[in-house]
């Protein structure tokens, strides 16, 4: 990607991000399908924001050329949670705070910081758009922050992301047609980073049900269970 995409507009009218509020709707109240509160709000939210977003989806899964079911997978897993300007207008604020107190240089602990509404790190998305993270400045990691709520934008850097994860286990292969191991792999890794080995992942789509070795790989395997209800919403049925 073109480092050039650092510099957004923040359509502030779009699709309203998860705030404070959302998140006292879902954490606090109870669990009721009919008043839309706890876990149905959250999924409410999540459905809603993958309907009003496919279109975007769509086009950015194709630009990256990874395939839509994965894009949308990760996003619906991503979307809600922690207030989004929080992280942003508060957390990131408070890691640079810390980082200038014990005069860390290499930015890693604000640049951890995860923002957007499909979450992302600062360092990662930094990458993704050819930007090195150690040499973003205090001044570069907000606006940066600024462009990740903007939900095309986020979603750009997320398809362009996941394509490098594809390529990190399968350099020579096709991006745009994965098998389910392949996507369930893709999504693994956007959840628990490319430090882990690639042998850890195999081992744990094989590994037997209940067994700790599983947890690696719960995140993607979930893509593939939901993969009919997104579908249908990809499609507008």
């Amino acid at each position: 990607m073109d480092d050039s995409l650092l510099f957004c507009r923040v359509d502030k009218e779009g699709f309203p991000h998860w705030n404070g509020f959302d998140f006292l709707r879902w954490y606090v109240l109870p669990d009721n399908w009919n008043y839309g509160t706890g876990t149905a709000y959250l999924w409410l939210y999540k459905t809603a924001w993958l309907i009003h977003h496919r279109s975007l989806i769509v086009q950015f899964a194709r630009e990256a050329e990874i395939p839509e079911l994965l894009l949308a997978g990760v996003a619906v897993a991503e979307v809600g949670g922690t207030s989004e300007r929080f992280k942003s207008n508060g957390v990131l604020q408070f890691r640079q705070l810390f980082e200038n107190i014990t005069r860390r240089a290499d930015k890693k602990y604000s640049n951890a910081t995860s923002v957007g509404s499909v979450v992302i790190q600062l360092r990662v998305a930094a990458q993704t758009i050819g930007v090195r993270p150690d040499t973003l400045t205090l001044l570069e990691q907000y606006p940066l922050s600024q462009c990740l709520l903007d939900n095309p934008f986020n979603i750009r850097v997320v398809a362009f992301h996941l394509r490098d994860l594809i390529l990190h286990d399968n350099p020579e292969g096709d991006t745009s047609h994965l098998t389910d191991e392949q996507i369930i792999l893709a999504a693994s890794r956007y959840n628990r980073g490319i430090e882990r080995d690639n042998a850890d992942f195999i081992n744990s789509l094989h590994a037997q049900v209940g067994t700790p070795a599983r947890t690696y790989t719960e995140y993607g395997r979930r893509i593939i269970e939901k993969r009919e209800s997104l579908m249908k919403i990809m499609r507008g049925e």
